[in-house]
């Protein structure tokens, strides 16, 4: 978000605690009707939950209110519609789309998401225990049920007519043709058919080359499709090959968002989603055992530099240079990590490509390893020039152990990933703390071991 609109949302923040003190509901109604739900929602991110419902209850429109929780963090939206009473909650939920209703309710604790789907229209409820089926990161689980599809039989005539007459259907991107059995069989876009003639098939002018998902794809799968063809959405069909919904390309860029969010929490060993602010237990038990790992490492570090101690004594100058070499080291490794974690990702690197990929960081990694060595070693030269017999092997030395560490680094950073993605494990998970922590142990070591055979 940009510092224009949090200055915007700030002073909007304002207005509204000065007429909520003043209970001044209809100049907040008014305000309301002219803000964006979007702006709404980031606005009721500086409000207690009381507030928030008096807010939300300041605007009659229920599609307004829908729009403003959707818009809300998820665990943020349930918190709201769990405080509300159960008619008004189930008249804002039918008012959201299938996949936002599913997402919401799958956040609320069972019996409260039980009563409110028996308090549902039929026809709406059994479409949302549907998707409720589906796993929360598929493509059944993100998709929208309510699409619109055409009969291939139709003609141009009867399918513009039946696009007039679907006031309940949100997504008008593509019309989908299905046969007699509903089963998917071509794709046409909104301009082709208001451009076509009356009396022509459907199935004359339609794209039988359709591009389509199953329900249990996953979802980042789904992206990576929508990106690549740059679809606005895509169909998804059941097991045979029936039509049960779309996935638009909203919804893509939530799961986009999401899936870097994920990674980059993984990398850094903070969990898997992004923190609850209002649990300081979940914050600390997700960063725990991450931590303890990084702990361990740490003290492993210290016994490799007791085990020197000796050394360190006879020149303590060379302490300096621990930090920067593990620094530099740490640096380098974190780089690699992200560019082969966020390129298994994107699919932009194939587990097939693991030795070609080791091989190039590798290679990087003693190229920046010797332009940094050849300086960090001038600058040890320069250290130890009280002790000139000795200067010229301590700077060499400390120029070794900057291409080692860094080359070691980048070795582990591309390589640990990759290893895990061979086994079909996550490979964001918890890299980060892994490689910097045994990039510490393993550059450390190299360090004395090379600077004592120097000396």
């Amino acid at each position: 978000m940009d510092i224009t609109q949090q200055n915007k949302n700030y002073r909007y923040a304002n207005t509204f605690r000065r007429l909520l003190r003043r209970n001044a509901r209809p100049n907040i109604r008014k305000i309301l009707s002219r803000t964006h739900p979007a702006d709404i929602a980031n606005i009721f991110a500086f409000f207690p939950l009381d507030d928030k419902i008096t807010l939300l209850n300041c605007t009659n429109d229920n599609e307004i209110r829908a729009e403003i929780i959707t818009n809300l963090q998820l665990h943020n939206a349930a918190e709201l519609i769990s405080r509300l009473e159960t008619k008004l909650a189930v008249d804002i939920i039918c008012e959201m789309s299938g996949d936002d209703q599913a997402d919401l309710l799958g956040e609320l604790d069972e019996a409260h998401a039980a009563e409110i789907i028996a308090a549902m229209p039929v026809e709406e409820s059994r479409d949302l225990e549907n998707l409720l089926n589906y796993h929360e990161k598929s493509a059944g689980g993100i998709m929208n049920p309510d699409v619109l599809a055409i009969h291939s039989d139709s003609t141009i005539a009867e399918a513009i007519k039946t696009v007039q007459e679907a006031t309940d259907v949100d997504m008008f991107f593509y019309l989908y043709v299905v046969d007699e059995n509903k089963s998917l069989i071509g794709v046409l876009s909104l301009r082709h058919l208001v451009t076509s003639k009356p009396n022509i098939l459907v199935k004359n002018i339609m794209n039988p080359n359709v591009v389509s998902v199953r329900t249990d794809e996953d979802q980042e799968d789904v992206a990576r499709l929508v990106t690549r063809y740059d679809f606005l959405a895509i169909p998804v069909v059941d097991d045979t090959n029936t039509l049960v919904g779309a996935v638009s390309v909203d919804d893509v860029i939530d799961v986009i968002s999401e899936e870097a969010t994920e990674d980059i929490l993984k990398m850094a060993g903070a969990g898997d989603a992004p923190t609850d602010y209002s649990s300081l237990m979940k914050q600390t038990l997700s960063r725990l055992p991450w931590l303890f790992a990084a702990l361990l490492g740490g003290l492993v570090v210290a016994l490799i530099i007791n085990y020197f101690n000796d050394t360190l004594i006879k020149f303590i100058a060379l302490a300096g240079f621990i930090p920067v070499i593990s620094g530099m080291a740490g640096n380098v490794g974190t780089q690699s990590l992200a560019i082969v974690v966020r390129g298994l990702a994107t699919r932009r690197i194939n587990v097939r490509q693991i030795w070609k990929v080791i091989g190039n960081e590798i290679l990087v990694g003693m190229v920046l390893g010797l332009i940094y060595g050849v300086l960090l070693g001038a600058v040890g030269y320069w250290q130890f020039l009280g002790n000139t017999p000795l200067a010229i092997n301590l700077g060499i030395a400390i120029g070794i152990s900057t291409i080692s560490a860094m080359t070691i680094s980048t070795l582990l950073a591309a390589g640990m990933p990759l290893f895990f993605a061979k086994l079909n494990i996550d490979p964001a998970v918890a890299t980060g703390p892994f490689v910097t922590t045994t990039t510490d142990i393993i550059g450390v070591t190299a360090y004395f071991l090379i600077v004592n055979v120097m000396i």
